[in-house]
């Protein structure tokens, strides 16, 4: 089954239902797991809601109610592990997890495509002899590391019991995040027997890794992926679906939803380095008369900007929403950078083809602001082969190089694809930003040449926005 969720009260109730139906086993792999102030970089927010307290209390009372229950939490190194190194002090959520039994690694992004970036420091070189760092400080090592490197594990996926049923959403568990507009997609049969391949082989390569574990967590964790080709108990019959019930203390005053199933799906599971090519068909195969609907809050990656003008010149109609970029709580110089780089490209080309095929393209820009950004990561083509590929992967080169570790979906259910472009309408709709950056003015002018010059600079140190 699969179905598309779109909406902050669907995707809590499905983290919680789904949290609720595991028997067994429950993998989370997770960008970003932290409460509001446990980040070094971003700032507090007031009167955010606690989402991943929430969410993490959910996991701690299941393990309390089962404590046979297998838990594994994998989370990128963004993740804090010292509440010294936070605004907020106290228990972090990694350690609240551990306190309860919850298995908690830090993901091995080893595997990603960090060779090709140049290693002028002898600090890039840690993968080199990363053996030699003790367990005690292996998470702040490699933090640093992947600083250097820009490289991170994207992925946001809930899977339980061997691929019973999954959650892959673009959602992080943090609470200035909770109110953002995100798309998530729930997954049984095949596909989530595939999601929980992917999370097994996640898991060994973290125990490849200094982890804080005990010997017999380990022999527990190499048991359940050695169990997974051919696990030893039978998925119950009946299947598992979001129930849309509501949420005790949900701050915001949303209906329950209850989304549209699509038993037995036309999907694919699109792993890190296939996400391009897939999307890169997607647009080349659109013909005229298609429509294309790409919603993602970073693009930057230029040749998925010349698929899009090929497919502007033979009449296909393109809609790109983008955001602003100001809901996220970074401090001010950190703002204006991420504001004025990461969605450049696009920005500068979108007058030239707004000019050019102004009955075809058009571009808006998300008004974000606090708990308000859009944060989808997802482009559709409707027309006579409708078809859909969302999850986490941003239009930026490192989410398409390989540099980060990224999920996606691509179907073909019109369910599916009606739910997401009716999504889309509606984000569209909403207030429209101005552009970050103008191509009249002296001002202007020198922000585009900064950036230019910051972006090349950049690119020679391997690091790419």
């Amino acid at each position: 089954m699969l179905c598309y969720l779109g909406n902050q009260h669907a995707i809590l109730s499905a983290l919680r239902d789904l949290i609720e139906a595991a028997e067994h086993s429950i993998v989370l792999q997770m960008y970003l797991f932290a409460a509001n102030g446990d980040q070094t970089l971003l700032l507090p927010r007031e009167g955010a809601f606690p989402y991943a307290d929430t969410v993490a209390g959910w996991l701690v009372e299941k393990k309390q109610r089962r404590p046979q229950i297998t838990i594994v939490v994998l989370l990128d190194t963004n993740t804090p592990a010292n509440p010294q190194l936070t605004r907020r002090k106290g228990v972090l959520i990694r350690q609240r997890l551990q306190q309860a039994g919850v298995l908690v690694l830090s993901a091995n992004l080893f595997d990603t495509e960090f060779d090709r970036r140049p290693r002028w420091l002898s600090a890039m070189n840690f993968h080199l002899h990363h053996q030699q760092v003790a367990e005690s400080n292996w998470v702040e090592h490699q933090n640093r590391w992947q600083a250097l490197h820009n490289v991170e594990d994207h992925r946001k996926n809930l899977i339980i019991d061997g691929g019973r049923a999954g959650l892959l959403t673009s959602h992080n568990l943090f609470d200035p995040a909770f109110d953002w507009h995100e798309n998530m997609l729930w997954l049984s049969g095949k596909v989530a027997e595939q999601l929980w391949q992917q999370a097994m082989v996640a898991i060994r390569a973290a125990l490849l890794l200094p982890q804080p574990l005990t010997e017999t967590d380990r022999g527990l964790l190499s048991g359940l992926v050695a169990d997974s080709v051919a696990p030893t108990y039978a998925a119950p019959q009946e299947p598992i679906s979001p129930s849309g019930r509501p949420i005790p203390n949900y701050p915001l005053p949303l209906p329950p939803v209850q989304p549209e199933l699509i038993a037995d799906p036309d999907c694919a599971l699109l792993e890190t380095r296939a996400i391009r090519g897939r999307i890169e068909t997607l647009i080349g195969t659109a013909a005229n008369g298609d429509e294309l609907l790409l919603a993602t809050a970073y693009f930057s990656d230029l040749p998925m900007l010349s698929a899009l003008h090929s497919a502007l010149s033979r009449g296909v109609r393109v809609r790109v929403l983008i955001d602003s970029l100001h809901a996220l709580p970074l401090p001010t110089l950190p703002s204006w950078l991420t504001c004025s780089l990461v969605n450049h490209a696009v920005l500068c080309e979108a007058q030239s083809l707004q000019q050019r095929y102004p009955d075809l393209f058009q571009l808006r820009i998300h008004q974000s602001h606090a708990g308000a950004m859009m944060h989808l990561k997802s482009v559709a083509r409707l027309g006579q082969r409708p078809l859909l590929i969302a999850g986490q992967a941003n239009f930026t080169p490192n989410s398409f190089s390989g540099a980060y570790l990224e999920t996606d979906i691509e179907t073909h259910a019109s369910v599916v694809i009606a739910a997401y472009a009716a999504h889309f309408e509606q984000l569209w709709s909403l207030p429209e930003s101005k552009p970050l950056l103008t191509p009249r003015g002296m001002l202007a002018l020198l922000r585009i040449w900064l950036c230019s010059l910051l972006l090349w600079l950049f690119a020679r140190a391997g690091l790419r926005p």
